[in-house]
């Protein structure tokens, strides 16, 4: 029996060399295996033009062909195109000689192709998968084959279309170096999964056909200061640098928002965190009525959650009703009060990096950091006994009780479900500044080394994350901002070392 026009079977791969699958056959199969071949192939070109050393133009083009798009969409043609203005070197600008060395504009418009786009090497093929003795014919089980997804053949390189606008000065006698860049990035033509019918007959919405429908925009800045200079025999210098960027889902076609605890919709970031904004913990005047024969507080005066009205006690976290008109209450909490409050993604990068050289002596430092940005700690990383090997942490002790109203932590009880709900109360700062790394060195003078027979030595002592600064959760890393388990700590390493040239 033949298989459909424009379909992929998995089951059995035969090279010249042997099966390549060790699954390949339909009897007694034991063992599992996979195979996946894929290839692409470039072509470049580039013109470059100068004029006087004044007018500076670029243009490029790329063709690229991919094996996992179909033979009449497997080429994609991206162009790029900067042009550059020295206006330092013209005649008007002689007055700032004695301070600008160079001043020039930049602009650049490029595109460029993706295909990375899904787990599948052939996202363009559906694909048949085998179904080991399920079929019973002539009184024996035989293996099946089935359809289980769908695929499009028309789909075809994302474009990552970038436009930028910069400027750099090299300012007394290019002690000092200053550049700025504005820059907007769009992901066109972006693959998304459509919405189907429900009659399509797939296993899930993962196995629907990709599409052509998506849009993403990405808008920053980048900042960068440098200063070179000596004082007598010391020489030094100061690299400074400022970067920010924002990204915009803009399109999604025909493609259903994922409003999971990561949201994925048009008009918000990539992956938002979404669910429900808090007012901090009930306390006891925030119930009516103490059932003393129960031994809890009853009828709670704010809106809860229909599935935990029965165990609301004070010390627990209290959520906003806004899904009224006008965003006021209407008395209840549900999927209707969810909004988004933070992304994952961070502002404002910064580094600052330092180098001294005295003689034979030379001391380097660097810093790194962010200014801006969400972290979110879920499950055991951030809760204790949700199961039976969540452990508390020493910031739990500043949990809620009769006596303790002040607490950052909701009161403690076994799998507190209603308390760790996903929600803006659990939003860490994550912003850190961190020492990357302080290194001081020595180079033997070459009186020494000569008589060594070597062409140079230095002798060096380095350490890399010394010491960071942040107001995030426990002894977790600021960089690891999404976990629901421990995770290994940033690690100090002290280094001695010798460098030996010959």
């Amino acid at each position: 029996m033949g298989l459909p026009a424009g379909t992929l079977c998995l089951t059995k791969k035969i090279l010249l060399e042997g099966v390549e699958e060790i699954d390949g056959g339909t009897e007694d199969i034991v063992n599992s295996g996979s195979a996946e071949h894929w290839a692409i192939r470039s072509y470049f070109g580039r013109i470059n033009y100068d004029f006087a050393e004044k007018y500076l133009f670029e243009a490029n083009v790329r063709y690229d062909g991919t094996s996992r798009f179909a033979q009449e969409n497997r080429w994609g043609l991206f162009p790029s195109f900067s042009a550059g203005w020295k206006f330092s070197e013209e005649a008007f600008m002689a007055f700032a000689d004695p301070v600008l060395t160079l001043g020039k504009f930049r602009i650049s418009w490029g595109e460029l192709g993706n295909q990375n786009i899904s787990n599948s090497y052939y996202p363009y093929l559906t694909e048949i998968e085998r179904v080991p003795k399920a079929y019973p014919i002539g009184a024996r089980e035989n293996v099946g084959f089935k359809q289980y997804s769908l695929a499009n053949a028309e789909i075809r390189w994302e474009t990552i279309r970038m436009f930028n606008i910069g400027s750099d000065f090299n300012l007394f006698e290019n002690r000092m170096n200053f550049s700025f860049d504005w820059f907007k990035k769009t992901n066109i033509n972006a693959l998304l999964k459509p919405i189907f019918p429900t009659v399509i007959g797939v296993r899930a919405a993962s196995d629907l056909p990709l599409e052509n429908i998506g849009s993403i925009e990405n808008r920053g800045w980048e900042l960068a200061l440098a200063w070179r200079d000596n004082i007598g025999s010391v020489s030094y210098s100061l690299t400074a640098n400022l970067f920010d960027a924002k990204n915009e889902i803009t399109d999604m076609g025909t493609s259903a928002a994922s409003l999971g605890n990561n949201i994925r919709r048009v008009g918000d970031p990539i992956n938002a965190y979404y669910g429900y904004l808090t007012d901090g913990l009930a306390q006891v005047d925030d119930f009516e009525t103490y059932d003393e024969e129960a031994g809890k507080y009853l009828n709670p005066k704010f809106p809860v959650i229909s599935s935990y009205a029965t165990i609301i006690q004070p010390g627990d976290v209290i959520y906003r009703d806004i899904s009224g008109e006008n965003g006021d209450p209407d008395g209840k909490i549900d999927e209707n009060d969810k909004v988004v409050f933070g992304d994952p993604y961070p502002r404002y990068s910064y580094s600052l990096r330092g180098f001294l050289n005295w003689n034979n002596f030379d001391f380097s430092f660097y810093f790194q950091g962010v200014g801006k940005v969400n972290g979110y700690l879920s499950d055991e990383a951030r809760h204790p006994f949700i199961n039976d090997y969540s452990v508390p942490k020493k910031a739990h002790l500043q949990r809620w009780t009769p006596n303790n109203t002040n607490a950052t932590y909701p009161r403690m009880y076994y799998q507190p479900d209603h308390n760790i709900i996903f929600s803006n109360y659990w939003l860490e700062d994550a912003s850190y500044l961190r020492l990357r790394n302080i290194q001081l060195g020595y180079t033997v003078p070459g009186q020494l080394t000569d008589r060594l027979k070597l062409s140079r030595m230095k002798v060096y002592v380095s350490a890399d994350n010394l010491f960071t600064i942040t107001n995030y959760f426990g002894g977790f890393d600021p960089e690891v901002r999404e976990t629901s388990g421990d995770e290994y700590p940033q690690v100090k390493t002290f280094s001695l070392g010798v460098q030996l040239g010959f």
